[in-house]
């Protein structure tokens, strides 16, 4: 019984927050990314790659952001799960597994938030032009009204997956890792840059090159899927 009162009163709170947080502007909101130029993650299905502080080679990188509202004051109090994300590469496919990506706490007094810990689940490959960052489903503007520019703010981010292909209609990532995926990294084995037939979405471990090595992680995410 008093496990369901907390449980009701975290939903509540959730609630409250998210009504009383304050509507974000696309434009005077920023972000940007700490402990290295680009951060290089992989993800999977199942969400079990690395986490975002891992991905300069360290501990310690995070991707912060600054929420302001359209009198350009920041908007304390925004749920960790207002946040979406995608690929600023038109080119380019990313599939996320009907999930936010989560902040590592509610946005402060000063608007900021960051983000350190698992990235998304999902499947495809960015490796040009970044990733956007929405907030309250907007994506944040590259640059501060007025006049507020049209392009998206995109962080050099680059992302790779296991599960990079399988939709009959796309051709992009389908959710799953299994034989249409192989097909690709199969194409890319035993071939390094500048090859044209290598394939650097298939190179996990971002060495220049598709080998036994790619193969072992690839491997490990076998049949794994969006739940």
């Amino acid at each position: 019984m008093f496990k369901g009162k907390v449980v009701a009163f975290a939903l509540m709170l959730a609630f409250a927050t998210s009504v009383y947080a304050g509507t974000v502007d696309d434009c005077y909101s920023d972000a940007g990314i700490s402990g290295c130029a680009t951060l290089q993650l992989s993800i999977c299905p199942a969400g079990d790659f690395e986490l975002i502080s891992e991905a300069c080679g360290g501990s310690g990188a995070y991707v912060w952001i600054i929420a302001m509202d359209s009198s350009n004051l920041p908007i304390p109090g925004i749920p960790i799960s207002d946040y979406w994300l995608g690929a600023c590469d038109p080119l380019s496919q990313l599939l996320l597994c009907a999930s936010p990506i989560n902040a590592d706490s509610l946005t402060g007094s000063n608007g900021r938030t960051t983000f350190s810990a698992r990235f998304v689940r999902g499947g495809g490959c960015t490796l040009v032009d970044g990733i956007w960052w929405a907030i309250q489903g907007k994506p944040l503007r590259d640059g501060a009204v007025p006049p507020c520019p049209s392009d998206y703010l995109c962080l050099s981010v680059i992302v790779k997956s296991p599960d990079v292909t399988g939709d009959i209609i796309t051709g992009g990532p389908d959710g799953i890792v299994d034989l249409s995926d192989l097909i690709p990294f199969g194409d890319s084995f035993n071939k390094w840059s500048p090859d044209p037939a290598y394939n650097a979405c298939c190179d996990y471990t971002d060495d220049g090159g598709c080998d036994l090595s790619d193969f072992a992680f690839f491997g490990e995410h076998w049949q794994h899927r969006c739940q």
